[in-house]
C-alpha cells in the first residue's frame, strides 16, 4: 500500500455551510471583511460552477483511498478503515467522486454528538450531509447577488460584493446556469440508488432546480444579465417543457413538498419570462415617445416573430400555466405597437394581440396571478421577495396602459386586478413609496385607476379603500394615503334627474337647487346650488355625480363607520378598519390627526366626532360571528396603537363604553376612595366566544386574540390601574395563556403569533408589577401561585434540545413552526429569570413557583433537565442564552428548595447528560470570537451562582481528573478541553480582555471571586488554578498606570466602569488569595508544633504578596490610590439633573393645564398633576398669585400661566448657572427640588456590572422614555416642550454614567483597602515613607472633596483606606500626621453642621472617621508641635458624644487629647464650655450607654487628675450616678464579659483621684464626701472589694494539685490584676483620712488588712510557682486584641528573677493559662519572656506597692495611737505580714533591681520597675521594723547574712545610676533601722 497519493486540488472544498452563514451574518450595507472576502475569492470557481465541481466516481480516485494518505492541493487527508467503506458505498450511490465521498463521511462523523445517528443510518446523515453542501454552494451565489441589490448606486463601482458578482458573470455565470437548470431537468433516477431515498433524491433536486432560477432571475432582475430575443425563446421553450410535463417533473413529484418545489420553479421561470421582456423600459419608451429603432430592446423584429408562432401555439384552455405567458406577450405587442414610427408596422400589426387577450382572460389567466400571490410562495421565499413582486407590479401597470382598464368593466375582471394590486403592494413598503412618488412613471397607468376610482367615492367605497390600504405601507406611504382622502375635492353620489336639478345636456353639468342628503351618510348634506358633473348614467332616471364640493374622506368614513347600523355584515366598515388600522400602525402622525379631526368636522345635525368612542362603540355592538371577530380584531388594533399616541384622551372613553363588558362582583367591604375592587373579575362570554371564533375560521396576519393582548399590553405600559385593566389581565393570563394552545387554528402560523403575543403580555405584566402597586400584588401572586399558569409555560419550554433538532428533519413541521416555537422557548426562559426577581421577598407563592419548577415528576421532562439541555441547542444562541439565565436563576434559589430538590447535587442528570452539559460550556466559552458576548457573560454568571449555591454541581463541571491545566497552562496553542483550562485561558489573555471584552473579563474575575470566597470546597480547583506560578502575575497585569490614563482620557464612561470593575476584581482576588495563605501558614504553623512538622507553606515569587510589594517600590500603588481616590461623583451634574427634571414638571404640567397631555402614559400625567397641585397650593405661590394680581399683570386673568412661565425662566437661569434670589420664586424652586418625581424611577442595576454593583440606583432611562412616549411628541401638543424632556432625558443618562463610574471606583478602592491589613501580617509594612506621605496628601484632598460634595460612601472608603495607611505604616511623618487630623476635623466638622442631616444616613461614615482620627492621634508622640491642632480639634469633638454610635470613639478621642495636652489650663476651659459634663454623668447609668461606659470612666479619670475636673465631677453627681451603675449587678456583668474590663476598678480609680486632687478642701464638704464615699464604695460594695483582693485563680497542677480551688478566686487577667489595683489605690486614698476611716471602717478594717496580708503573701511566694513547675507558667493568659500583639512582642525589662520569671511558651493558644510539652516528643520548648507577661508582673508588683502603702497607714496610725496613750496597746494593735512574707518581697525587689541596674541600657520603663520594686522594698522594711518593734520577733538565723550580702550587691549596683540616688539613701536609712548590726559590722550604709 502506497503511503501517499495526489489528486485533483479541486475535489477539496472548505464546508460551504459557514461561507453562507458569515454571508448572511454580512450587513447589506457593509463591506465584507478582508477574511470573508478572500474566502470568497478563493471560492470563486466553486461559486460559479457550484454542482458541477462535484465529480462523478473514478478510478484515480478509488486508487487514491487505498493509500494511507491523500494530498489534495494544500490539505492531506489521513485515511481511516472505518470511513473508508462508508465513502465508497456513499460514492456508489450518489455517483460522487470517491475522495469527495471520504471527505464527506469524515466531516458528517467527526463530531457526532446528535441521537439522530441512533435512529437514521449514518449514510442517510452523509446524504443529507451531501446536498446540504450542494444548495449551501448555490445559496451562496444567490447570496452574493442578493446583496449587491443593496449597494447604493454611488458605491457601486467601490463595492467588493459587486465586483465579485460582476467577476462572475464576465467568466459565464449565465451560461453555467442554464446549463445547469437544463442537466437537472433532464437528471434521471441515479440506477445505484435505493429505492426507499428516492424521495430524498427528488426533493433535493427540485431544491436545485429552484436555486438556480432564483439566481438566474436575481442576474436578469439587477441587468448583470441581458436576455435577447433568441435567448427568451429558449426560456420560453424551456417553460412550455415544464408546463407539458416533457422535462422530469412528471417523475418527480412524488411528495407535497416536491409538489410544491415544482411549482415554485414554473412561477420563477414564468417571473423569469416576464422580466426578460423588460416591459419597463418599454413602457419608457411609450412615455418618451421614443421610436422602435431608438429604443433599448434586446428584441430583433426576427425574434418577435419567431416567439409569436410559439406563444401562439401555447393552449391556456389546456394548460393554466400558458395563459399569463400568452397575457404578458400580448402586453409586450400592444406596447410595441403603440410606439412611433413604427418599421415593420404592417408584421405587428398582424399580430392579433387582442385575441391573445381576450383568449388569456377567458382561461382565467388574472386567477393565476392572484393565485401566486395568494400562495405561501413568496411568503416562505428566501430570495428577493420584493423583486418578484415589483415584476408583478410592472406586468400589471403595462397591461392596466395598453387596454385603457378604466371603471367601466362591470365584470370580475377590474375586482381582480384590484385584489392583484393590493397583494402587490401590500407588505412592500418599497413599492408604495415608488408608487407614491410622481416620478416614478411605471406606476403612473396604476395611479390613475386610483384617481378614477377616487372620482366615485363614496358610491365606490370598498374598491378604493381596499387599494389604498394596500398602498399605506409604512410611514411616509401611510401620510400619503391620508393626505390623498383628507383633501378629497369631492363627493360622488347618485341623483335622480327629475327633481330639484338643473342639468346641461351638452357639459354634463349639473346644479343642485336645494340641499342634497348623502345616500347612506345621515347628516352629511350637499348644499343647495353646488356644482356637480355627471360622471356616467345608471339608468334614464338616475346619474352618477361628482359634487364640487370638498370634504374630507377622512371624516366621511369615520361618519359611514359610526351610523352603520349593522356593521357585522359590511364590507364597508371592514375595509374602513382595516385602512384606519395600518394607517395608525405606520405612522403616529396620523394616529394624531385622526385622534382630532372631529374637530374639522362642521356640518348640520352632526356633533363632533370622536374616533376612539366610534371604535369603541363598534366594538360593543358587534355580534359573535366571524365577520365581528375579524372587526373586532381591527378595532381593537386600532384602539391600541391610538392608546399609544395620547393614553389619557383614549382611557376615558375606553372605560366609558366598557368595550369588553366587563362585569364585577364588588367587594362590599371595601369602601374607600381608592380601593380596587377585590373579588372576582368576570369577562362576558362574547369576548371569550370571538377568540375562538377569530382564530377557527379567519385567516387574517393579526388575529384577534393578538390585538386584544396588545391592547391589554398598551394598558399596562401606560400606567392604568382599575378594575376594566385589572379584569381584562385576569382574563388574559387564565383564558388566553392557558387555553390558547387548544384552540383550532384556520392557518397554523397564528398559533405562535398568539403565543408569543402572550408571552410578551406576560413579561409586561411582570415588568408593571413594581410600579402599578394596586394591580402590582395581584399579578405578583397569580403568576408566582396559579399552577395553571405554570403548567402552560413548562409544556412550551420542557422540550431537549435533541428534540428540537429532529423538528428540522422532519416532515410535519414547517420551518414557520420551528421558528415560532424556538422564539416561545425564548420567551418563556426570559420570563423565568424575570419572574426570580419577584421572588426575592419571599412570598407564599414563591415555593409553589420554584417547587414547580424542580418537581422532577413534570412532563414530558423535568423543566431543569430541559433547561439544561437546551444550552446545548447551537442552531439558537438566544436560546442558549435564556436557558443559562434561567439556570443561574435555579442555582440562586436552590438554597431555599433543598427540601423540594431530589437530592442529587447535579440536579438529577446522570453521566452522559453531564458530560453533555459539561462539553456545552466548554464550546460556548472556548468561542475566542466573541461574536455571542452576553451569553459567554451569562455563562460565567451561571458559573458563579453555582459556585455560590452549589459547589458540589461546580465541581462534577470542573472535572478536575480531565483538567489539563496541569502540563498545558503555559502553551496557549495547546488544545482545551476543560472548563479550568478555559478559565486559564482568559487569564492568559486577561490584559487583552480588558481592553476589547471588559464584560466578559469581569463576569469572568466574578466567578474566580466566587471560587475564592468558597476556599475551603474549592481548594483543588484554586490548586489547579495556580499550578503555573504566573496566574495572579497575569492578572495583576490587567492593572498598570498607563491604563489608568487612559481611563480617565476616555469618553465612554461605561468602559471605564467596566475597567474599574474589573480592577476591583482582580484585587478581592488577591485579599482573598492572601487571607487564605496566611489562614494556610496559621494551620501549618499548628500542625507543626504538634507533630514536628517543618514543611512551610508554598510561595511563589508571584504572588499577591510579593506582587503588592512591589507596586510600592514603583509608581503603581501611587497611582491606583490616585485613580481610585478621586471620586467620580459630581454634585454639580446631579443638581443639572434635578434642575431639569423641575423645568420639564413646570412645563408639562402648564400644558396640563390647558388640556393638553400628549402620549404621557397616564401613570405620569398622575404624578405630575398631584406635584403641580402641590405647588399651587403653596404659601409662596398664593403670595405670588396675590403680587401679580395687584400688579395688574395678565389683567388679572391667569396669574397661574404666568407665575409658572415666570418660574420656568427663573430655573432656566439656575440651571445656566445664575443665582435665583427672589426669595418666593426660590421657595418654589427649592421644593420642586426635594419633589423628586423621578425617584420612582430609580431602580437597581442588574444587568451592566458584575453582581457585586446591583446594588447602584440607576434611573430607568427607559420607562423613563416610554412614559414619556417622546418620540411622538413631534406631531402633539407637546412638540415645543421635546427639547426640555431630552435635555432632562439626557442629564438623567449622564447621572447614569456617573453613578455607575463612582459606584465601580468605590469598589477598587474598598478593595485597595481591604488588601493592606493583610499585607501588612504577612510582611510587616514595605511601603516607604515618602510614597506613605504622597498617597496620604492624595487622599486626604480627596476625603475634602467627598466631604464637599457629601458623598458618604466614598468619603467612607477613603477613610478605611487612610485608617490602614496610619495603622499600618511603618513611619508615618508628623505633616502627614497633622494633615490627616486636620482633614478628618474639617469634615466632621462640616457633616455636624449639616442642616438636614436626617436626609443621610451619616452614622457609618462618622463612626470611620472618629474611628481613624483615634488611631492617629494614638501613633503621634511629639505633643508639643500639634498642641494647636489638638486645641482645635476638642470642640468639634464635644460635639459627638451625644449620640450613642459615636459616645465612644469620640470621648476615648477627647481623653487622649487631654492626656497628650500636658497642660489643663489650655485644655480645660475648652472643656468646660463646650462639653456637657452633667449629660455624659448621667449616661453611667443608662443602658443604650453600657458599652461607653469604661471610656467614660476613663475620661473621668484623666478629668479628676486636675483639680478643677475634680470638682466638676464632684459637682455634677458622679458618685451617686456611679453608685447606680454598680447596683445594675447583671448588666456590670455583661459589661464586664463584653469589654473585659470591671468597672468597678475604673470607677475606684475615677473615685480615688477626685478625692486625691480635692485632699487640700478641709471643708466639711469634702468630709461628708469622703464619708459617703466610704459607705457607697467600700461598705456596700464589700463583696466587690473582697472579690478583687482575693488570691488569683491559679491552676491546681501548679499551685497544689491535691488541693482544691477556693469557692470565689478570680480569673487572672491583665484587667482584673488593674482592678486590683484601682480598688487598693481607692482603699490607701481612703485610709488616709484616718479619722474618718476609724470611725466608718471598724468592722469592715480587720477583712480589708487580712485579705491584703493573703494577697501580698501570694505575691512574695510568687518565685515558688516558678521552682514547682517544669514549665515557668504564664501569669494570666493573653485576652484582648492588644494584648495578644503585646504577647508576640520581646520583653521589654529582661529579667529572670521574681514575678519577671513568668513567661509565656512558644504558640500558646488564647484560651490556655499553660502549655506544657510532652518530653517524649524530644522537643521542649524554651520560657521566653514577653512584653505581655512584662506588664502583668508590673501590674503584680504596683499591687503589692499599695498593700504595703495601706498596711504602712494603718501601723502608722497604730504608732500614733500609742504615742498618744504612752504605750502599744498589743491586743489592739492591727495585723501586719509575717516577716517571711516580708522578706520575700524584699529578696525579689533586690534580685530584679540588681540584674536590671547591672544591664547596659536602663530605659525609661526599666527606671520606672527600678524606683518601684526600692520603694517595695524600702516599706518591706518599714513593716519589718514595725513588727520587730512591736511584736519583738528577730529575724531568724542566717537572715541577716544573707541580707547583707545582697543589699551590699544592690547598692554597689546602684552606683552607676544617679536617678536612683534619693531612694537608695531612703533605703539605707530604713535598713539601718531593721539591720542596725550592719551599720556596725559591713559599714556598708
Amino acid at each position: 500500500m502506497a503511503t501517499m497519493k495526489t489528486v485533483d486540488a479541486s475535489l477539496w472544498w472548505d464546508p460551504f455551510t459557514d461561507l453562507l452563514t458569515q454571508l448572511e451574518n454580512l450587513s447589506p450595507s457593509s463591506e465584507p471583511p478582508i477574511s470573508l472576502a478572500n474566502k470568497l475569492k478563493a471560492n470563486h470557481l466553486w461559486l460559479l460552477n457550484f454542482v458541477s465541481m462535484f465529480k462523478l466516481p473514478n478510478q484515480k480516485s478509488r486508487e487514491a483511498l487505498d493509500a494511507q494518505q491523500v494530498q489534495i492541493g494544500s490539505h492531506q487527508l489521513v485515511i481511516e478503515t472505518k470511513f473508508k467503506e462508508l465513502a465508497l458505498n456513499i460514492s456508489s450511490t450518489l455517483c460522487l467522486d470517491e475522495v469527495q465521498s471520504y471527505i464527506l463521511v469524515e466531516r458528517s462523523c467527526e463530531h457526532d454528538t446528535s441521537e439522530l445517528v441512533a435512529h437514521e443510518p449514518l449514510h442517510l446523515k452523509v446524504m443529507i450531509q451531501y446536498y446540504i453542501e450542494r444548495q449551501c454552494v448555490l445559496k451562496c451565489t444567490r447570496h452574493l447577488l442578493m446583496l449587491s441589490l443593496y449597494v447604493e448606486d454611488g458605491s457601486k463601482a467601490e463595492s467588493a460584493v459587486r465586483e465579485m458578482v460582476l467577476k462572475l458573470i464576465s467568466d459565464g455565470l449565465e451560461s453555467k446556469l442554464l446549463s445547469a437548470i437544463e442537466s437537472l431537468l433532464s437528471a434521471a433516477y441515479p440506477e445505484s440508488m435505493e429505492v426507499d431515498i428516492f424521495t430524498l433524491w427528488a426533493e433535493e433536486m427540485l431544491i436545485e432546480d429552484n436555486l438556480v432560477l432564483d439566481i438566474l432571475f436575481l442576474a436578469y432582475y439587477e441587468s448583470f444579465c441581458t436576455c435577447d430575443g433568441k435567448q427568451w425563446k429558449n426560456l420560453c421553450l424551456l417553460y412550455e417543457r415544464m408546463i407539458s410535463g416533457s422535462c422530469n417533473f412528471g417523475i418527480l413529484a412524488i411528495s407535497i413538498e416536491a409538489v410544491k418545489s415544482i411549482y415554485h420553479a414554473k412561477v420563477q421561470l414564468l417571473l423569469i419570462l416576464i422580466e426578460t421582456l423588460y416591459l419597463e423600459n418599454v413602457l419608457q419608451m411609450v412615455h418618451d415617445e421614443t421610436p422602435f429603432r431608438e429604443g433599448n430592446l434586446s428584441f430583433a423584429l426576427s425574434d418577435i416573430q419567431e416567439v409569436d408562432a410559439i406563444v401562439s401555439s401555447f393552449d391556456p384552455f389546456e394548460s393554466k400555466e400558458a395563459g399569463p405567458v400568452i397575457l404578458a406577450w400580448a402586453v409586450f405587442l400592444c406596447l410595441i405597437s403603440s410606439l412611433p414610427e413604427k418599421p415593420g408596422q404592417n408584421m405587428v400589426m398582424d399580430t392579433d394581440h387582442v385575441g391573445y387577450v381576450r383568449q388569456a382572460i377567458q382561461a382565467a389567466s388574472l386567477n393565476y396571478f392572484d393565485e401566486i400571490l395568494h400562495s405561501n410562495l413568496l411568503k416562505d421565499s428566501e430570495g428577493a421577495i420584493a423583486s418578484s413582486r415589483s415584476v408583478l407590479r410592472t406586468f400589471v401597470s403595462a397591461f392596466i396602459a395598453s387596454y385603457e382598464i378604466s371603471l367601466q368593466l362591470e365584470d370580475n375582471n377590474l375586482k381582480l386586478i384590484l385584489n392583484i394590486l393590493g397583494e402587490i403592494y401590500r407588505g412592500e413598503e418599497s413599492l408604495c413609496v415608488q408608487f407614491w412618488d410622481r416620478d416614478s412613471f411605471i406606476d403612473g397607468p396604476i395611479r390613475c385607476l386610483l384617481y378614477n376610482l377616487e372620482g366615485e367615492f363614496p358610491y365606490r367605497t370598498v374598491e378604493l379603500i381596499s387599494l389604498l390600504s394596500a398602498l399605506s405601507e409604512g410611514a411616509w406611504p401611510a401620510e400619503c394615503v391620508y393626505s390623498f382622502l383628507d383633501k378629497s375635492v369631492g363627493l360622488s353620489t347618485l341623483v335622480e334627474l327629475r327633481g330639484n336639478h338643473e342639468i346641461d345636456n351638452n357639459s354634463r353639468i349639473i346644479e343642485t337647487r336645494l340641499p342634497l342628503r348623502v345616500p347612506g351618510f345621515d347628516g352629511l348634506q350637499i348644499p343647495r346650488d353646488t356644482r356637480g358633473h355627471v360622471l356616467k348614467f345608471i339608468d334614464d332616471n338616475t346619474a352618477l355625480v361628482r359634487w364640487e364640493y370638498t370634504q374630507s374622506g377622512v371624516l366621511v368614513l369615520l361618519l359611514r363607520v359610526a351610523q352603520e347600523m349593522y356593521p357585522d355584515g359590511s364590507e364597508e366598515v371592514l375595509v374602513i378598519l382595516d385602512l384606519i388600522s395600518r394607517l395608525v400602525t405606520f405612522n403616529k402622525a396620523v394616529c394624531h390627526s385622526l385622534l382630532s379631526i372631529g374637530d374639522t368636522l362642521h356640518c348640520k345635525d352632526i356633533t363632533r366626532l370622536n374616533v376612539a368612542e366610534i371604535i369603541c362603540t363598534l366594538i360593543k355592538n358587534l355580534s359573535p360571528n366571524i365577520s365581528g371577530a375579524l372587526m373586532m380584531s381591527k378595532g381593537v388594533s386600532i384602539l391600541a396603537m391610538m392608546l399609544s399616541c395620547s393614553p389619557s384622551r383614549v382611557i376615558p372613553t375606553i372605560l366609558k363604553t366598557n368595550v369588553f363588558d366587563v362585569s364585577l362582583r364588588m367587594n362590599p367591604f371595601n369602601n374607600g376612595p381608592d380601593d380596587m375592587s377585590s373579588g372576582s373579575w368576570l369577562l362576558s362570554g362574547r369576548l371569550a366566544k370571538l377568540l375562538v371564533i377569530d382564530c377557527e375560521h379567519n385567516d387574517s396576519s393579526y388575529p384577534l386574540a393578538v390585538s386584544v393582548l396588545e391592547f391589554n399590553i398598551q394598558l399596562l405600559e401606560k400606567g392604568v390601574e382599575n378594575d376594566f385593566v385589572l379584569a381584562l389581565t385576569v382574563f388574559s393570563i387564565q383564558y388566553v395563556l392557558i387555553n390558547h394552545e387548544y384552540w383550532k387554528y384556520k392557518v397554523k402560523p397564528s398559533r405562535w403569533k398568539v403565543t408569543l403575543k402572550v408571552l410578551e403580555f406576560l413579561k409586561t405584566c411582570i415588568v408593571s408589577i413594581s410600579h402599578l402597586p394596586k394591580m402590582g400584588e395581584i399579578f405578583r401572586d397569580l403568576l408566582l401561585s396559579d399552577s395553571s399558569v405554570h403548567n402552560a409555560l413548562f409544556r412550551i419550554v420542557c422540550i431537549t434540545a435533541p428534540t428540537l433538532e429532529k423538528l428540522f428533519v422532519s416532515r410535519l413541521y414547517d420551518l414557520t413552526e420551528i421558528e415560532g416555537l424556538q422564539q416561545a422557548i425564548c420567551s418563556v426562559l426570559d420570563i423565568f429569570s424575570m419572574l426570580s426577581d419577584l421572588s426575592k421577598d419571599n412570598l407564599p407563592g414563591y415555593q409553589v413557583f420554584y417547587q414547580a419548577v424542580m418537581l422532577s415528576t413534570t412532563k414530558p421532562i423535568p423543566v431543569v433537565t430541559a433547561i439544561i439541555s437546551l444550552i446545548s441547542f447551537f442552531r439558537n444562541p438566544k436560546i442558549q442564552l435564556g436557558a443559562v439565565s434561567s439556570l443561574s436563576m435555579l442555582l440562586l434559589t436552590a438554597d431555599d428548595l433543598q427540601p423540594y430538590m431530589s437530592g442529587n447535587a447535579c440536579f438529577g442528570l446522570d453521566d452522559k447528560q453531564l458530560a453533555d452539559f459539561r462539553n456545552s460550556i466548554n464550546m460556548i466559552i472556548s468561542d475566542q470570537s466573541f461574536l455571542h458576548e452576553d451569553l459567554i457573560v451569562n455563562m460565567f454568571k451561571m458559573l458563579a451562582a453555582a459556585a455560590y449555591y452549589q459547589p458540589a454541581f461546580l465541581v462534577a463541571l470542573a472535572d478536575l481528573k480531565d483538567s489539563t491545566s496541569e502540563d498545558k497552562f503555559g502553551s496557549v496553542g495547546s488544545k482545551r478541553e476543560n472548563l479550568l483550562d478555559y478559565l486559564c485561558l482568559y487569564v492568559e489573555k486577561s490584559p487583552e480582555l480588558i481592553k476589547s471584552h471588559p464584560k466578559i473579563l469581569l463576569n469572568m474575575l466574578d466567578l474566580l471571586i466566587a471560587l475564592w470566597q468558597g476556599a475551603s470546597q474549592f481548594i483543588n480547583i484554586l490548586d489547579r488554578l495556580k499550578k503555573s506560578g504566573n496566574f495572579f502575575k497575569q492578572l495583576s497585569s490587567c492593572i498598570s498606570p498607563e491604563d489608568h490614563h487612559l481611563l480617565s482620557s476616555t469618553s465612554d464612561s461605561l468602559i471605564s466602569s467596566y475597567r474599574y470593575q474589573c480592577e476591583s476584581d482582580i484585587l478581592q482576588i488577591m485579599s482573598l488569595e492572601m487571607f487564605l495563605q496566611n489562614k494556610l501558614l496559621h494551620a501549618e504553623t499548628i500542625k507543626k508544633d504538634i507533630i514536628g512538622n517543618t514543611s512551610n507553606a508554598e510561595k511563589t515569587e508571584s504572588g499577591p504578596k510579593n506582587i503588592l510589594s512591589s507596586w510600592g517600590k514603583n509608581s503603581v500603588l501611587s497611582n491606583l490610590v490616585n485613580s481610585y481616590a478621586s471620586c467620580a461623583y459630581d454634585n454639580d451634574k446631579f443638581f443639572k439633573g434635578q434642575v431639569s427634571a423641575a423645568l420639564f414638571s413646570v412645563q408639562v404640567f402648564s400644558k396640563f393645564r390647558n388640556g393638553h397631555t400628549g402620549s404621557l402614559s397616564v401613570s405620569l400625567v398622575e404624578k405630575l398633576n398631584i406635584l403641580g397641585k402641590k405647588l399651587l397650593d403653596l404659601p409662596a405661590f398664593s403670595e405670588l398669585v396675590t403680587q401679580y394680581r395687584q400688579q395688574g399683570y395678565s389683567e388679572g386673568k391667569d396669574q397661574p400661566s404666568l407665575i409658572l412661565s415666570d418660574l420656568y425662566y427663573h430655573m432656566q437661569g439656575e440651571y445656566e448657572g445664575r443665582k435665583l434670589e427672589h426669595k418666593l420664586f426660590k421657595e418654589l424652586f427649592q421644593f420642586l427640588l426635594e419633589s423628586k418625581f423621578l425617584e420612582s424611577y430609580k431602580t437597581k442595576d442588574a444587568s451592566n456590572l458584575s453582581i457585586y454593583a446591583k446594588d447602584v440606583l440607576l434611573f430607568d432611562c427607559t420607562r423613563l422614555e416610554k412614559d414619556l412616549g417622546i418620540d411622538l411628541w413631534d406631531m402633539s401638543e407637546l412638540k415645543d416642550l421635546k427639547t426640555v424632556a431630552q435635555t432632562m432625558l439626557t442629564c438623567m443618562k449622564e447621572v447614569n454614567s456617573m453613578m455607575l463610574l463612582s459606584n465601580c471606583k468605590l469598589s477598587a478602592l474598598k478593595a485597595l483597602a481591604t488588601m493592606f491589613p493583610l499585607y501588612d501580617v504577612s510582611n510587616g509594612g514595605g511601603v516607604s515613607e515618602q510614597l506613605a506621605n504622597s498617597c496620604i496628601q492624595v487622599i486626604c484632598q480627596s476625603v475634602d472633596k467627598a466631604t464637599e460634595s457629601l458623598v458618604l460612601d466614598y468619603l467612607a472608603a477613603l477613610a478605611e483606606l487612610l485608617h490602614h495607611f496610619v495603622r499600618f505604616i511603618n513611619r508615618l511623618s508628623l505633616p502627614s500626621s497633622i494633615l490627616v487630623i486636620k482633614t478628618i476635623g474639617s469634615s466632621l466638622k462640616t457633616l455636624k453642621d449639616l442642616k438636614n442631616p436626617s436626609s443621610v444616613d451619616l452614622k457609618p461614615t462618622i463612626k470611620l472617621l472618629l474611628t481613624l482620627l483615634l488611631s492617629t492621634v494614638g501613633s503621634i508622640n511629639l505633643e508639643a508641635e500639634v498642641s494647636d491642632v489638638y486645641l482645635r480639634l476638642l470642640p468639634i469633638l464635644c460635639n459627638f458624644i451625644e449620640p450613642n454610635d459615636y459616645c465612644t470613639l469620640s470621648l476615648a478621642t477627647i481623653d487622649l487629647l487631654l492626656k497628650r495636652l500636658q497642660t489643663p489650663t489650655l485644655w480645660f476651659p475648652i472643656i468646660k464650655n463646650h462639653l456637657k459634663v452633667q449629660n455624659i454623668v448621667k449616661k453611667l447609668h443608662d443602658k443604650t450607654y453600657l458599652r461607653s461606659v469604661p471610656v467614660i470612666l476613663k475620661l473621668f479619670l484623666t478629668f479628676s487628675l486636675v483639680k478643677e475636673g475634680a470638682e466638676l465631677l464632684a459637682n455634677t453627681g458622679f458618685f451617686s450616678s456611679l453608685r447606680v451603675l454598680l447596683e445594675n449587678g447583671n448588666e456590670s456583668e455583661k459589661t464586664e464579659s463584653e469589654n473585659h474590663e470591671h468597672l468597678w476598678g475604673l470607677g475606684s480609680a475615677v473615685v480615688s483621684m477626685i478625692i486625691y486632687s480635692l485632699k487640700d478642701s478641709y471643708s466639711s464638704y469634702f468630709s461628708d464626701m469622703v464619708d459617703y464615699v466610704i459607705s457607697c464604695f467600700l461598705l456596700e460594695k464589700s463583696e466587690l472589694v473582697s472579690y478583687c483582693l482575693s488570691t488569683p485563680n491559679f491552676p491546681a497542677d501548679i499551685i497544689d494539685r491535691k488541693k482544691r480551688a477556693r469557692a470565689l478566686r478570680k480569673q487572672p487577667s491583665l484587667s482584673a490584676l488593674k482592678e486590683t489595683q484601682h480598688t487598693l489605690v481607692l482603699i490607701c486614698v481612703l485610709a488616709k483620712h484616718q479619722n474618718l476611716w476609724s470611725r466608718t471602717m471598724k468592722e469592715m478594717d480587720p477583712q480589708l488588712r487580712e485579705m491584703s496580708i493573703h494577697l501580698l503573701s501570694f505575691i512574695s511566694r510568687g518565685r515558688h510557682l516558678a521552682e514547682n513547675s517544669r514549665v515557668t507558667p504564664l501569669l494570666c493568659p493573653p485576652i484582648l486584641k492588644e494584648e495578644f500583639e503585646w504577647h508576640r512582642k520581646p520583653s521589654f525589662i529582661n529579667s529572670k528573677n521574681g514575678w519577671f520569671s513568668f513567661s509565656s511558651v512558644s504558640g500558646i493558644s488564647s484560651t490556655a493559662l499553660v502549655a506544657v510539652k510532652e518530653t517524649s516528643a524530644g522537643n521542649i520548648d524554651v520560657p521566653y519572656q514577653t512584653m505581655f507577661s512584662d506588664m502583668a508582673a508590673i501590674e503584680v508588683y504596683k499591687i503589692a506597692f499599695y498593700l504595703l502603702s495601706f498596711l504602712c497607714l494603718q501601723a502608722a496610725a497604730a504608732a500614733k495611737r500609742a504615742e498618744e496613750l504612752g504605750f502599744v496597746d498589743v491586743a489592739h494593735f492591727p495585723d501586719l505580714p509575717m516577716p517571711d512574707i516580708l522578706h520575700g518581697l524584699q529578696d525579689q525587689g533586690i534580685a530584679v533591681v540588681r540584674e536590671l541596674c547591672e544591664a547596659t541600657q536602663m530605659t525609661t520603663e526599666v527606671k520606672g520597675v527600678c524606683i518601684l520594686l526600692l520603694q517595695i522594698t524600702e516599706k518591706s522594711l518599714y513593716l519589718e521594723f514595725c513588727v520587730s518593734q512591736v511584736c519583738g520577733i528577730r529575724p531568724v538565723m542566717g537572715r541577716t547574712e544573707d541580707f547583707s550580702k545582697e543589699i551590699k550587691l544592690l547598692f554597689a549596683a546602684t552606683t552607676r545610676h544617679p536617678f536612683l540616688e534619693e531612694t537608695v539613701k531612703s533605703l539605707k536609712q530604713i535598713t539601718s533601722y531593721v539591720y542596725p548590726c550592719l551599720l556596725q559590722t559591713e559599714g556598708c550604709l
